[in-house]
């Protein structure tokens, strides 16, 4: 598969779990989940492990800022909700979904390839004065640097480390060569971008639709 099409498939993902049936969210979230373990079992697991504190985090706000039905057993003065828990957790899955995708797309393809697509989603962008090529080399050459410096080193982020970060960069930029490598879009990249381009303007017709009909 294309790297636009990968880049393409996890931007739309986190786009319309927002619009999904719950059901359907714990589903997903079980299914890349299972996926993001078969692929990298281990790095997953270790950036679910260091999120910890963020979910509990969550789930704690949703709990008690959430009006619902409080849950038995406890003073009504402190106890959390059951629609606040439940919508913590939902959360939470849609958290796991994203972490799960990232790690699927980046298990997959490599830094260059990863390069290409954001660099073919980006040059429409330089019609405006953005300079696409510039961006994603930059932006490529940070993920190695925490790759490199931050990951493998097993070194912790400070407010040091991002002070240097620019200096650490050019030092990157210096040393590295940065190559685009470029794909062709097979029948079934480009049977998914047809199904792209038929959702987004579904999207927009009843959209707008809806919009005008509150006008009538």
């Amino acid at each position: 598969m294309h790297p636009v099409i990968k880049i393409l498939l996890f931007i739309f993902t986190l786009l319309f779990i927002n619009f999904m049936h719950n059901s359907l969210v714990w589903l997903l979230c079980l299914f890349v989940c299972l996926l993001a373990v078969k692929f990298q079992r281990h790095v997953f697991f270790r950036i679910v492990k260091r999120m910890r504190w963020l979910f509990f985090s969550i789930v704690i706000i949703f709990a008690f800022a959430t009006p619902g039905e409080y849950i038995q057993f406890m003073p009504n003065y402190f106890a959390p909700t059951i629609e606040g828990v439940f919508k913590g957790f939902l959360q939470i899955a849609k958290l796991l979904i994203a972490l799960a995708l990232l790690n699927i797309l980046f298990a997959t393809s490599s830094n260059a390839q990863l390069m290409t697509g954001l660099y073919t989603l980006l040059s429409p962008l330089s019609l405006v004065g953005f300079n696409a090529k510039q961006f994603t080399v930059r932006l490529m050459l940070t993920l190695d640097y925490f790759e490199e410096i931050v990951v493998k080193e097993n070194l912790k982020i400070n407010f040091k480390q991002l002070a240097n970060m620019q200096i650490n960069l050019k030092n990157l930029q210096e040393d590295k060569q940065i190559k685009f490598v470029e794909a062709p879009f097979n029948l079934i990249d480009k049977v998914i971008i047809a199904i792209f381009i038929f959702s987004i303007l579904i999207y927009l017709y009843f959209t707008i639709h809806r919009y005008l009909k509150g006008f009538a």
